[in-house]
C-alpha cells in the first residue's frame, strides 16, 4: 500500500480542505519492509522476518473471519481512510520519516484501512499560529497527535489546552463510551491502574486524549530521568574519599576538594544545580507533596526551605561552589561546560551522557584535555538527616505529546470505530513492541531472561533523503519521535545508551522515593500575577545565599509570600489534589 502524506500549510489552510487532493501522489515513495525503509545502502542484505509472531499479521487470515481472530469487529468499510496529523519538522513531507514507517504499513493491512499523515512543522516561525488556524478551520484532520495541551492558547477567552479543545467543540466530550466499548486493551491499563486512569482523566473523571503511557515501574522511572549529581571519581580517589551519601559527607567532600587548587570549584552550581540538593531537606522548592503531611505545600516558605538556604549559604561563603549568581541564582562564572573540561568543577548538575567512551565530558577530557586518568561518576541523592532519600526532581508519566480525536472523525461512527481500534491496539503489549523495538528477530531480540535487545540490525542508522538525523533502523517501526499511543516499552530508550548513561539514571531512581512530586498531569490554574511572586522568591534566594540578605530576615521574607498570596496558590493545588485523589 503506497504511503500518502500531506503537507500541513496551516497558513493557507487550502491543503487541509483539499486532503485528498494532496495526499493521492503516485510520485509517493512505498515503505513495505525492512528492506526499503528509506537507505539507498544495503537493501540487498536485508534480513527478513518470515512466520515472525511478534508481527502484528503473521497470523492475520485474510478476507473474512479476521475480526473475529483478533477480538475486534469491523464495521468501517475496507480502505477507510484517517487523517492523521504528526510532528516532522524542517522536512519536506515527501521525504518524512512517516511515509516510511513500516509498522503502520503492517497496521494499515490487519484493520483494512488507508492513514494518511499530515505533516506538521513544529519548528516553524509560525507555529502557533498555524496550530490555531488549524483547529479552528473546517475540515478537521481526525486524528491530531502533538502538542495539544502547550499549542492551543485561546486567550481571547480564557479557554487553552485540551480542556480548551474539549470546550470550544474541538474534540469530543469525552471518550469513556468508546474506550468502554471498542478498547479493551486501554480499558485493562486504566483498570488495572488507577494511578494512570486519574492522570489520564480530566477533573469530572472525563478521557479526552491518549498518550505514552509510562507506568513508571523500575525501567519506565530509569528510562525518564537523565539528570542528576555528577562528581570526579578521580578527584575523590585523589582525596581518599567515597561517594558522598548525606548532605554532611557532601560537605567533607567539597572541603577537601578545595584542597586541590585555590581555581578549583568543588561544586559548580550552574543551570540551577543546587537545586538538586533541595531533596535533602524533604522538599522542593515549588509547589510538592509533603512527605510528612501528605498535603500540598511551597516549599520556599518552609523551615525546610530555610534550612537548605543555611547550608548553600555557607557553602557560597567557604567557597565551596560557583561563587558568582545572578539573580536566579545561577552561577556565572564562566559556563558549566567550560569549567568542566577545564579540570576546575569537582562535581556539577550533569546528565546521563556525561560520562563513558566518546562521552561529552569524560570522553573529551581523557582524549582532548590531555587527562586520561579522568573519570566521573553518577552521585545519588543525598539522604535527609533522618536518612530518607527523595527525588528533587518531580517525575510524571505525563507526555507532553497527545493524541486526539477530533469532532469530524466523532462524526463518522464507523471512522471512530476504526480509529479507536488502531489506538487499542497501539496499547497492546503487541502493538507497544512492535511500535516501539520493531520485530523480533530482525530489529531485536529477547534473551532467557525476557530483555530485549536490539540486533545490529536494528541499531543501524540510516542516512533518509531530506532529513538532518540518521535513525537506527527500529526507528523505521514507530519512529520514537512521537506520534502514536503505547504502552511501556521506555526500556528502548536505554537500549542504544552505553554502560554509564545506564548506571547513571539507575542511581538517580534507585532506593529513592518519589512522594515529593505534585502530580504533572494535574491541570491547575492561578492568577498570572503570582509570576510576580516567583521573581520575589528567585530575588530573595540570591540574596539569602550570597549573604546580602541575612536569613535572621527569614520570616519577614515569608510573611511578604503571605502578602503576595501564596496560600492562596497552596490552596488551589490542594483542592485539585483532592479532586485528583477523589477519582
Amino acid at each position: 500500500m503506497k504511503k500518502k502524506i500531506v503537507a500541513a500549510l496551516m497558513a493557507s489552510v487550502m491543503c487541509l480542505s483539499m486532503l485528498a487532493g494532496c495526499g493521492n501522489n503516485d510520485d509517493g515513495q512505498q515503505g513495505g519492509n525492512s528492506g526499503n525503509s528509506g537507505s539507498s545502502e544495503g537493501t540487498s542484505s536485508t534480513p527478513t522476518s518470515s512466520d515472525n509472531s511478534s508481527s502484528p499479521d503473521a497470523s492475520q487470515p485474510s478476507g473474512e473471519g479476521d475480526a473475529n481472530a483478533q477480538g475486534w469487529e469491523q464495521t468501517w468499510p475496507d480502505g477507510q481512510k484517517i487523517t492523521w496529523l504528526v510532528r516532522d519538522d524542517n522536512v519536506d513531507p515527501k521525504d518524512s520519516r512517516y511515509q516510511q514507517l513500516i509498522a503502520v504499513e503492517k497496521i494499515e493491512e490487519m484493520f483494512h484501512v488507508d492513514i494518511e499523515f499530515i505533516i506538521f512543522n513544529g519548528k516553524a516561525d509560525d507555529a502557533k499560529e498555524q496550530y490555531m488556524t488549524m483547529v479552528t478551520t473546517d475540515p478537521l484532520p481526525d486524528v491530531i497527535a502533538y502538542l495539544n495541551e502547550e499549542m492551543y492558547k485561546n486567550t481571547e477567552n480564557g479557554k487553552n489546552g485540551i480542556t480548551g479543545l474539549k470546550e470550544m467543540g474541538v474534540i469530543p466530550q469525552r471518550l469513556n463510551e468508546i474506550i468502554e466499548s471498542k478498547m479493551p486493551n486501554l480499558s485493562k491499563i486504566l483498570e488495572d491502574h488507577p494511578d494512570i486512569a486519574r492522570d489520564m482523566s480530566d477533573s469530572n473523571g472525563d478521557y479526552l486524549y491518549f498518550q505514552r503511557i509510562n507506568p513508571l515501574d523500575v525501567t519506565g522511572i530509569v528510562a525518564s530521568n537523565d539528570t542528576g549529581l555528577v562528581m570526579r571519581k578521580d578527584w575523590l580517589d585523589e582525596v581518599g574519599m567515597e561517594v558522598p551519601t548525606n548532605m554532611a559527607e557532601w560537605e567533607e567532600v567539597l572541603r577537601a576538594f578545595k584542597t586541590l587548587g585555590d581555581d578549583k570549584i568543588p561544586f559548580d552550581a550552574y543551570s540551577s544545580g543546587i537545586q538538586l540538593f533541595e531533596g535533602a531537606f524533604g522538599m522542593m522548592s515549588g509547589i510538592y507533596i509533603d512527605p510528612d503531611t501528605g498535603k500540598v505545600e511551597y516549599g520556599a516558605r518552609t523551615q525546610k526551605y530555610k534550612a537548605y538556604l543555611e547550608t548553600m549559604n555557607r557553602w557560597h561563603t567557604e567557597g565551596l561552589m560557583a561563587e558568582a549568581f545572578d539573580e536566579n541564582g545561577n552561577a556565572t562564572k564562566g559556563t558549566g561546560d567550560d569549567n568542566v573540561l577545564s579540570s576546575i568543577a569537582g562535581s556539577w548538575k550533569g546528565l546521563a551522557n556525561n560520562g563513558g567512551e566518546g562521552s561529552k565530558f569524560e570522553g573529551k577530557l581523557r582524549t582532548e584535555k590531555g587527562q586520561p586518568n579522568a573519570t566521573l561518576v553518577a552521585v545519588p541523592w543525598p539522604a535527609t538527616e533522618d536518612g530518607k532519600v527523595y527525588s528533587p526532581r518531580a517525575v510524571s508519566r505525563k507526555q507532553r505529546e497527545t493524541e486526539i480525536i477530533t469532532v469530524d472523525a466523532a462524526k463518522e461512527p464507523e471512522k471512530m470505530d476504526a480509529i479507536a481500534t488502531i489506538i487499542d491496539y497501539m496499547y497492546s503489549e503487541e502493538g507497544s513492541v512492535l511500535l516501539t523495538w520493531g520485530e523480533e528477530g530482525v530489529t531485536f531480540e529477547t534473551d532467557e531472561l525476557g530483555n530485549r535487545r536490539l540486533t545490529e540490525y536494528g541499531n543501524e542508522q540510516l542516512e533518509l533523503p531530506g532529513n538532518t538525523g540518521k535513525p537506527q533502523r527500529y526507528k523505521m517501526y514507530g519512529n520514537q519521535s512521537g506520534g502514536f499511543p503505547s504502552y511501556g516499552c521506555f526500556d528502548v530508550n536505554l537500549a542504544t545508551r552505553n554502560e554509564w548513561y545506564v548506571n547513571a539514571a539507575t542511581t538517580w531512581v534507585e532506593d529513592t522515593s518519589f512522594e515529593l512530586g505534585y502530580p504533572g498531569s494535574i491541570s491547575v490554574s492561578v492568577d498570572t500575577s503570582n509570576s510576580q511572586l516567583d521573581t520575589y522568591i528567585a530575588e530573595m534566594k540570591w540574596k539569602f545565599i550570597t549573604g546580602q540578605e541575612p536569613l535572621s530576615n527569614f520570616d519577614t521574607y515569608v510573611a511578604e509570600l503571605e502578602r503576595m498570596g501564596i496560600s492562596d496558590i497552596v490552596k488551589a493545588y490542594q483542592d485539585a489534589y483532592d479532586i485528583y485523589l477523589s477519582k
